[in-house]
Parts: structure tokens; C-alpha cells; sequence
């Protein structure tokens, strides 16, 4: 019996494969969605004027110091009480003083030696004339130098120069036993005190200017395009010192000071490409409203550079590694174009040639952008 049904078993089986096989092929397989287009942020190209702002640190020092030596040696018989680390002194000042017994001495011994000096010369000169007037009486042509005593009055001549410059110079020592200050400043450390002896030649203290600070600030030598500075070494103009502002935490506030850029160093170094500007602070000799700005104080500065007229600000997410932008055409597709930036910024660019007002450009980070990519502009 099962012999006999084999075979219609197998007919019934592939009957009904045929079937399902038939009904598959009628099934239209699913159409394969396009991806909508991806959003992008977008800004439009609006042109502006910015103020270039250079950013930079420096610590300040004073524009002038000054080691405070002694000419002459002796004891010191006086110190002013000023004459004290951190005062504040004025021009010519006396500082301190040294006993000149010794030099009154030999400033008096020096008065002696030039009045022996000016007798000597006196009668030499006497001597001289009346051995010229006796020649003439009984003598005949031209007499010898020794005749009329020219030789000696020379001699006398240049003993009485001798003496002179010996009162001069015990003079000169008498009046350096006052220590006095060279300028008006502030003293930064003192070596001697009351009673202490000191030799010529030896340093007793140091001060430095207090009305002028100076601050060296390192900016990139690219940073140059921005400023109008000759590095030829001349004195920058009236019109070329650049306002600088400098912020520093003191006195437990953000203090503030406004100067003016004086000078560049002209050598740019070799391995950070950084070049020194040294700007330039005036400070009142007597604190009242506002802090003096102070020597050996770490502070930020910024410094205003040239005002930049039709430039476009980009935010940095725009750029791609290879500095380029993406643009958008009218049919909302990308367009890669290569730009030249004028500087980089903490969150934005500045660019000035290679695009025009109205411009859409992409301000988004794409992982993926090719020509002619279609997007779905987002605008800011």
C-alpha cells in the first residue's frame, strides 16, 4: 500500500513547494528609503569692523635701578631714616654721610700746595722778566731759554696746574661724603648702617624709579602684522604706542593699569618665533584712590592692535584641520573652499578675503563632507 502512495506523496510535496515558491515570487520586495538630507548649523556672512586684541603676560620692573656706591672711604656718621628698604625718596636726597676729617685735611693740604704753587710761579715769572730786560740792555741776538729762565717758569707753570687739579680733586671727594639720591625712586635694599666703614668703591644699597614701570611682553612675531611698529630701531611715534591695559590680582581685587607700548626688542627667537614688546606705565609717587602698580607683580595684558575694517568673524567649529570652510549653494549642497586666516582665537576666526557678504557657511563639526553634499541648513 505505502509503495503505491510514494509517489503521489512526493507529486503532493512538490505541488505545494511550487506553490509557495510561486506565491513568493508574486511578493514585490520593499522600495530602499533615500536618508533625508543631515542638519547642519549655518551662519550668514555679515561683515564687520573689530578691534585686534593681543593677548600676552610679563612681570614688571622698574624702568630704571641703580647700585648706590661710595667714591670715598671713612665711616658713616649718618643714616636716614629713609635711607630704609621700600622708602620712597626724592632727587638729591641725602642718604647718608661719611666723616670727612680725613678729607678736610688733605683738601686743606691741597690749599697749601696750590698757594706754594702760585708763589713759585709768581717769582719764576719775575725771575724771567728782569733776565729778558737784562739781555736786552747788554746781550746780543737771540738769547737761550735757559738765559731767560723760560724753562723754570714753565716748570713753575706746570706745578701750579698740578695744585689746582689736587684742589679740585680733594674738593670733589670732600663733596661726595653725602650719599645722595640720583632721581627720585624708591630704595630696594640697603648694605651699611650707622657706625659701619665702608672703602671706596663699595655698594651700599640700590633703589630704582618708581614713577615709570616697564613690563616685556612675548607676542608671536605673526602678531606683528597687527601693529604698527618700525623694527628698525627708531622711537615709536605719538601716533604708534599702542594702548596696553594689564590685570593682576593684588591687594586681594583684579587691579587694572592703562600704559602705552614704547619699544620692541628687534631680535625674534629662533625657537618660539616670540618677539619682546616693552610697554611702558607711569605711576604717581603718592598712593591715594588707586594702587601703585608695583615692581616684580606677574600680570595679563592685552594690547590694542589695528582696528580691522570689512573682516568676518567664524566661529572655530567652522574651520576644518585643513582650513577650509563649507559653504552652501543655492540648491543647499556643499561647496569646500580653501580660506586664509588672518588669526585664530579662543572661539572664533577672522577671515578677510575669500568669501562675501551674504554667504552661507557651515558652522557645524561634520565627521563626513564632500562636494555637492546635500544638507538641511539650520541658521543661527
Amino acid at each position: 500500500m505505502i509503495k503505491y502512495l510514494r509517489p503521489l506523496i512526493i507529486i503532493g510535496i512538490s505541488t505545494a513547494i511550487a506553490a509557495v515558491l510561486y506565491m513568493l515570487g508574486q511578493i514585490s520586495p520593499d522600495a530602499i528609503q533615500e536618508k533625508d538630507p543631515m542638519d547642519v548649523n549655518v551662519q550668514i556672512l555679515t561683515p564687520i569692523d573689530y578691534q585686534i586684541k593681543i593677548k600676552s603676560t610679563g612681570t614688571t620692573t622698574p624702568i630704571t635701578q641703580t647700585v648706590l656706591t661710595s667714591e670715598v672711604g671713612g665711616e658713616v656718621i649718618y643714616r636716614s631714616k629713609k635711607f630704609s628698604e621700600g622708602s620712597s625718596v626724592i632727587s638729591g636726597e641725602i642718604l647718608a654721610k661719611i666723616d670727612d676729617t680725613d678729607l678736610q685735611l688733605q683738601y686743606k693740604n691741597a690749599l697749601l700746595q696750590l698757594a706754594s704753587a702760585e708763589v713759585q710761579f709768581a717769582v719764576q715769572q719775575a725771575e724771567a722778566e728782569i733776565a729778558q730786560e737784562a739781555w736786552e740792555q747788554v746781550g746780543e741776538g737771540i738769547p737761550q731759554e735757559l738765559t731767560t729762565k723760560k724753562p723754570q717758569l714753565k716748570q713753575a707753570k706746570a706745578a701750579l696746574e698740578v695744585a689746582k687739579a689736587q684742589v679740585q680733586s680733594a674738593e670733589k671727594k670732600l663733596n661726595k661724603t653725602e650719599i645722595t639720591a640720583p632721581y627720585t625712586g624708591r630704595i630696594q635694599n640697603i648694605n651699611i648702617d650707622l657706625g659701619s666703614t665702608i672703602i671706596p668703591g663699595q655698594p651700599v644699597g640700590s633703589m630704582y624709579t618708581s614713577n615709570e614701570i616697564e613690563v616685556t611682553l612675548s607676542v608671536k612675531d605673526s602678531d606683528l602684522q597687527f601693529l604698527d611698529i618700525p623694527m628698525d630701531g627708531r622711537k615709536l611715534n605719538s601716533d604708534q604706542k599702542s594702548i596696553v591695559i594689564i590685570k593682576s590680582l593684588y591687594k586681594g581685587e583684579m587691579q587694572e593699569w592703562a600704559g602705552n607700548l614704547e619699544r620692541v626688542d628687534g631680535v625674534i627667537d629662533p625657537m618660539t618665533r616670540m618677539i619682546k614688546l616693552i610697554a611702558n606705565f607711569k605711576n604717581n609717587f603718592i598712593e591715594e584712590t588707586k594702587p601703585i602698580l608695583p615692581i616684580g607683580l606677574f600680570v595679563e595684558a592685552e594690547i590694542n592692535g589695528k582696528q580691522l575694517e570689512n573682516i568676518f568673524m567664524i566661529p572655530n567649529s567652522a574651520l576644518t584641520p585643513n582650513d577650509e570652510l563649507l559653504f552652501l549653494n543655492q540648491d543647499d549642497a556643499l561647496e569646500i573652499r580653501k580660506v586664509s586666516v588672518l588669526t585664530k582665537m579662543k572661539n572664533h576666526i577672522l577671515v578677510k578675503e575669500g568669501m562675501k557678504a551674504g554667504e552661507r557657511v557651515v558652522v557645524s563639526k561634520l565627521s563626513i563632507a564632500t562636494n555637492g553634499m546635500l544638507v538641511n541648513p539650520r541658521y543661527q
